[in-house]
């Protein structure tokens, strides 16, 4: 048995000796291919050229250019690809005499669709054109992508068809700059990292130096602005893979952390001014730099309107999410001139597009930022859809949504004969259908929306295209209250056809904290039947506590901030009969059980149990 043991071992030695020499091998033939091509397409070492999407490295492998490299900047601005993520990342590369990579200049820039006038573009032919504001803040046109490539901001234009298709600011998010020295054997010796601000200055220093067998020895990390400062060592012994102390600006240690090689918890020693230890925890310490935080844009690129309908969902949803991090009155006052580019007043109604945008992910705080529909505009909108949705506002005195009514339909094609509709004008008709069958033309779609159920008939040259009879399911609205602009407080009302219970949800806010600070829920007859609290304490995320439909309390539940539940069921005397760790209730499920809702998502509860 010993000696199969043995042969298997030195079978899987071999097998493994050899899947090294192998993948040594495809690596030296790739590296060698590469060296091969870029001599074939005349690349010059020590020569700038330009690159797509670079990658910082610490692999030796990585070190040689796999993508396309350019001697120019010419086309290099109009990548399909830079449009679908919303940035814009060139660089300048050099590479040493062996074909590493030694210096690169990396420029990030945002690619942001704004609200800007059209009249200044109408004389332009189709294509694509670059402008900068002069110290007068008018427009520049630029002749060339070589004269904005470094600016910190530029404004591109794309005209098609005689159209003005997309107005952008693409501002620079980040300028990194790396630099690279390698050992005899190609691996990386040093590796230096740069970023600097708009006006070239550096804002953050990373070095890291690695042994001749391309590992991380050690390095150190600087926040120029703030002063503080990282230094780590690698150890990989005694269990330890590495150390890293912190310094503040004063150059005082703050922490010292231990990282452990079988642990992805790190021991972080917080220490006061004397170097005494005041706390051990297992949370690694803040970033001393802030890694998500864009170059700021300067004036008067930073006034221009985003048009958050057509930038990018990714970029919106980053920025939404930020913006509660910092101060709000910028985005603001941006929000309101958003309004205003678009016509929209304050007490106006109007009727919106759909879909309705979501809190945050799509919208700026309750904000409008589409343009105003008329009710025959919006009742057309989603013709072929199974259910369509008319959404109806009303606007506050600070530009944000007062009152929301969303109303939902189902819409069903019918078979009518269409003979008796052959004096219809083109365009869309309404009728209302008797229990007989008999037909009666609505004078108006004002008149229909006002129907239970109606019939809406569309005719196109002369023909019948389609024919739908549209049933009223339910309506939900909101009203908002706010102190200045931040939301406060807010009501939602839901009205059913025949779906689910009527409900009202109240909720509390404070300000600028978009997590609820309560909220109340009550059934058709105004009998409280649900109730949220959220708490403030360390330990206390909040407390949910049920009631019967009659107003008797049924559960009372704790949960703590690591999201631990404490359900409490109760008797009709309020005693306690049962503890729980579970928030399901098998014996009392209502879909409004998911407290707390968030802003307006409670409508998708509503409409998925529809």
């Amino acid at each position: 048995m010993n000696n199969i043991i043995k042969t298997c071992l030195l079978v899987c030695l071999v097998w493994i000796s050899n899947a090294q020499s192998i993948f040594a091998e495809l690596t030296v033939n790739n590296t060698t291919e590469i060296i091969k091509r870029l001599k074939e397409q005349a690349i010059e070492p020590n020569k700038i050229y330009f690159q797509y999407d670079f990658n910082n490295f610490i692999n030796k492998d990585d070190s040689y250019p796999q993508k396309n490299l350019f001697s120019s900047l010419t086309a290099l601005e109009s990548k399909p690809d830079m449009h679908s993520l919303a940035i814009q990342n060139i660089s300048e590369i050099t590479l040493n005499e062996n074909y590493q990579y030694s210096d690169v200049l990396e420029r990030d820039r945002n690619i942001i669709e704004i609200l800007y006038p059209t009249d200044l573009f109408q004389l332009l032919d189709d294509g694509v054109y670059f402008y900068i504001f002069n110290e007068h803040n008018q427009l520049i046109k630029k002749d060339t992508f070589a004269e904005v490539f470094e600016l910190p901001c530029y404004v591109r234009v794309e005209k098609k068809n005689g159209m003005v298709v997309s107005i952008q600011k693409r501002p620079l998010r980040s300028i990194t700059h790396y630099t690279y020295d390698y050992w005899a054997n190609n691996n990386i010796k040093r590796a230096i990292l740069e970023m600097y601000d708009n006006h070239h200055q550096v804002i953050y220093f990373d070095e890291v130096f690695f042994d001749e067998a391309g590992r991380r020895v050690k390095g150190a990390e600087k926040n120029i602005n703030t002063g503080n400062t990282v230094i780590y060592s690698y150890i990989r012994q005694d269990g330890i893979e590495r150390i890293e102390e912190y310094f503040d600006a004063k150059g005082i240690k703050t922490n010292h952390v231990t990282y452990y090689e079988k642990s992805h918890l790190p021991e972080n020693k917080r220490l006061n001014e004397k170097g005494e230890i005041i706390e051990i925890t297992q949370q690694r310490p803040a970033d001393i730099f802030d890694f998500q935080k864009d170059l700021d844009e300067s004036v008067p690129y930073n006034t221009l309107i985003m048009d958050i309908e057509k930038s990018d969902g990714t970029l919106t949803r980053a920025l939404f999410k930020r913006v509660f991090e910092s101060d709000m009155t910028i985005w603001d006052l941006e929000a309101i001139n958003r309004a205003k580019f678009l016509g929209i007043k304050p007490k106006q109604v109007y009727y919106h597009k759909l879909p309705f945008p979501a809190f945050l992910d799509e919208r700026y705080k309750n904000f409008p930022h589409q343009m105003p529909l008329t009710l025959i505009e919006a009742e057309n909108q989603t013709p072929q859809t199974e259910y369509s949705e008319l959404i109806k506002v009303e606007i506050s005195d600070n530009y944000q949504y007062k009152k929301i009514i969303k109303e939902k339909w189902q819409q069903s094609p019918i078979s009518l004969p269409v003979e008796q509709f052959k004096s219809l004008e083109n365009g869309l008709s309404f009728f209302v259908m008797d229990e007989s069958g008999k037909l009666s033309e609505l004078s108006s779609v004002e008149q229909a929306v006002e129907l239970p159920r109606y019939i809406r008939i569309e005719k196109v040259m002369g023909k019948i295209v389609s024919i739908l009879q549209k049933t009223y399911i339910q309506r939900l609205i909101t009203e908002f209250e706010y102190n200045g602009n931040e939301q406060i407080g807010s009501k939602l009302f839901t009205f059913n056809r025949d779906v689910m219970p009527d409900l009202i949800i109240e909720t509390t806010y404070e300000k600028g904290n978009y997590v609820p600070l309560s909220q109340i829920i009550k059934n058709g007859e105004h009998t409280t039947i649900r109730t949220f609290m959220r708490h403030k304490d360390d330990d206390m995320f909040g407390i949910i506590e049920k009631f019967s439909n009659q107003g008797v309390k049924t559960n009372h539940i704790e949960i703590s901030q690591n999201g631990a539940v404490k359900n409490q069921y109760l008797g009709a005397d309020g005693k306690v009969l049962n503890i729980t760790d579970s928030f399901d209730d098998e014996n009392n499920q209502g879909s409004y059980d998911d407290l707390l809702f968030y802003s307006d998502d409670f409508e998708m509860v509503r409409l998925s149990s529809f």
